[in-house]
């Protein structure tokens, strides 16, 4: 550690030094131009996006140019310059100046200048219109498919601008259009209409001219009219002005990804009939023009599910989606059986009640049927259904639970509310017969003892819909501390934790919290302006949380203890759970995409997933905030691993920006991670204030 940072204050020069920083105590990577270290983006390194950054450090009091431009400049060195990505190479020079500039003007070249080289991507060339062309790799959808007899399914491809596009699939012949004809008509009318109107208003300008009455001419100008579009023109507009193929989203930010519309997209689709007998039937397409005929083959296949067929989940918390690779709900334990009717190159699509579909992916379930290889045959016989005639209660180690009894392992989704305060259990295949909600214990002594549940204070069930039982559970207070749902042989079981047992007087005793530093190991996260990875600054900030923690009495459990340890986001949310911690705390710092500012968009924020988690995300946040006086950027949902469990509230914490020249700086400060740390005790205490 001294070693490297002896290297780094000597390829700097005079070396990092600030009031309250204590930057010598991190390694940073040797620069390879005297004085200029560049952090991101790497040398001859590819990125997607239009713009990007160059972070990097120089010696405090020094100045930087890129490509001839001033670099913006931190007071320790450490810098971040937002360039424009032309498509391909992109040459940048970054010139060491003698000072940096200011009110005497700019600095002057000094010391040898460092050349970088990053290569923005390439959009694809588009098929010219002079040759006759089909790309099979643009062939969409991009996997097999099996579908069921009414389905309509949505092909695409890139082929010659200005052909007829035809697909064969199995004797039908599926016309495409191309999709960027229909934007260039509506435009047109639009244009046409924008010149018509543009008429009107000149012709009532100069009708009333010479009105002495300011009203004249407004009373003209109203009751001038112009034609409406026709009906095919209206018909055109409406459905291609919400059509935008290359639109995208990342980090919050919606972006035009690719081209809008290209003229050599083009697209159709089918309805599978009745009669269809698809049996990994592949489309063929079929491009003419000018006399010519090319045709390509599609890799991917098409069959009819003539039957759908009983699978079985191979393993606890089975990852359910509501569409291929889309948005996740409740996971669900293994054994649970399931009706599929179709997949989607990996993924099976199962049936959970009448027009719900949800997908899970092939490797975690079991079956016998063709069209694809699994891992162990599969269950069969009667269909997911049961009955459910008794709602049990109990209290056991974790909370009150309720347990439903039933013939078989069925689907099942939990909605968490906290205004009002319930949670609601959506059984799939349960039909409601239900006589009793009563405690499980028949001995008298237990019922006695164990009867008052302590967060359940009321229990309703309703038949939704045929094939979907609803039970939920009210609950006491206005806040949630947890909840389990698995099975137990075919019962079903949804326990409520019970809030933990702290002491008034301040103290943390009884509390289990779980804190998780970021990365490790060969997962390093961001990188910082002088090299350091967020995994060091994530474990330095844990660590001294862990201390403060522990001096108020907390457990503390952590997923990892030293910079060297790679483990898994499945294991680290286990590790908490398997201790059943309290809360678990996951400490980060942030970084953005290509594309965006690192010097407009900085500060600290938090996630949640679970509606439980959202206060102690708001109070970790301003605690924060106000220890370190960071900008606030948000208390948000996300859709993160750490976030996810429901046997705790769950955060996780941005606490800065690794990019952002001055608040990397504070971040590597010891005292300032101290102040971090102290601002999450303090948050947590507010938390748990308020019970």
């Amino acid at each position: 550690m001294g070693q490297n940072s002896r290297s780094w204050r000597f390829s700097l020069g005079a070396g990092i030094t600030a009031a309250g920083l204590a930057l010598s105590l991190y390694a940073a990577k040797a620069a390879d131009a005297p004085g200029i270290f560049v952090a991101y983006p790497p040398d001859n390194g590819k990125v997607p996006a239009s713009s990007s950054f160059i972070i990097g450090a120089i010696a405090p009091g020094a100045g930087l140019s890129v490509n001839g431009q001033e670099a913006r400049i931190g007071r320790t060195g450490f810098f971040a310059h937002v360039i424009g990505l032309q498509p391909g190479a992109n040459h940048f020079t970054l010139q060491l100046l003698d000072r940096a500039s200011g009110p005497q003007g700019a600095g002057h070249p000094a010391g040898t200048a460092k050349t970088i080289t990053i290569n923005r991507d390439v959009p694809p060339r588009p098929v010219s219109e002079a040759e006759l062309k089909i790309l099979p790799d643009s062939v969409s959808p991009a996997v097999d498919r099996g579908v069921l007899p009414g389905e309509l399914v949505e092909f695409s491809v890139r082929a010659t601008p200005g052909a007829k596009v035809t697909m064969q699939l199995d004797g039908h012949v599926v016309p495409f259009y191309p999709s960027v004809a229909l934007k260039q008509q509506v435009q047109q009318r639009k244009t046409a209409a924008k010149r018509r109107a543009g008429a009107v208003r000149r012709a009532g300008r100069a009708d009333t001219a010479g009105s002495a009455k300011p009203g004249a001419n407004k009373a003209a100008v109203k009751y001038t009219t112009v034609a409406p579009p026709s009906a095919q023109a209206t018909q055109l507009s409406q459905p291609s002005d919400a059509v935008n193929a290359g639109l995208d989203a990342a980090y919050g930010q919606v972006y035009q990804r690719l081209p809008a519309a290209r003229l050599d997209r083009y697209v159709g689709f089918i309805k599978i009939g009745p009669l269809d007998q698809f049996d990994q039937s592949a489309p063929v397409f079929t491009v003419e023009k000018d006399g010519r005929t090319a045709t390509a083959q599609s890799p991917y296949k098409v069959t009819v599910v003539k039957q759908p067929f009983l699978v079985q989940t191979t393993q606890d918390d089975t990852t359910v989606r509501v569409g291929p690779g889309a948005g996740r709900i409740t996971p669900i334990a293994r054994g649970v059986r399931l009706i599929a009717d179709g997949w989607h190159g990996d993924e099976m699509r199962v049936v959970y009640a009448a027009n719900k579909h949800v997908f899970i992916a092939k490797r975690q379930l079991s079956t016998g049927q063709p069209g694809w290889t699994p891992p162990v045959l599969g269950a069969s016989g009667p269909l997911p259904t049961s009955a459910v005639r008794t709602i049990n209660t109990k209290k056991d180690r974790y909370g009150d639970a309720l347990l439903i009894p039933m013939t078989q392992r069925l689907p099942y989704q939990v909605e968490q509310s906290v205004k009002p305060n319930k949670l609601t259990l959506k059984i799939y295949g349960a039909t409601q017969d239900t006589d009793w909600v009563s405690p499980a214990d028949t001995d008298a002594d237990e019922i006695a003892r164990r009867s008052n549940l302590e967060m359940v204070e009321g229990i309703s069930f309703r038949q939704v819909q045929d094939g979907v039982f609803e039970v939920t559970a009210q609950l006491k207070g206005d806040r949630q501390w947890g909840y389990k749902v698995d099975y137990e042989g075919s019962t079903l079981r949804l326990r409520v934790k019970h809030p933990p047992k702290v002491g008034m007087d301040g103290s943390l005793a009884g509390l289990k919290i779980c804190v998780d530093p970021g990365h490790g190991g060969s997962e390093n996260g961001s990188i910082g302006c002088n090299g350091v990875k967020e995994k060091t600054v994530n474990l330095d900030i844990s660590l001294k949380l862990k201390a403060a923690l522990e001096r108020a009495g907390a457990q503390v459990i952590m997923t990892r203890m030293t910079d060297g340890e790679t483990v898994s986001l499945d294991e680290r949310v286990n590790i908490a759970g398997r201790a059943d911690a309290d809360l678990l705390v996951s400490v980060h710092n942030n970084a953005l995409p290509d594309g965006r500012d690192p010097w407009k968009e900085h500060g600290t924020s938090t996630y949640w997933y679970q509606p439980q988690s959202t206060e102690l995300a708001r109070q970790l946040k301003d605690s924060v905030i106000s220890a370190v006086d960071f900008p606030d950027i948000g208390c948000r949902f996300q859709n993160l691993a750490l976030c996810r469990p429901t046997a705790m509230p769950a955060v996780l914490v941005e606490v800065g920006f690794m990019i952002h020249p001055e608040e990397f700086a504070q971040l590597l400060d010891p005292n300032v991670q101290g102040r971090v740390a102290e601002g999450l005790l303090k948050g947590i205490r507010k938390y748990l204030a308020r019970q």
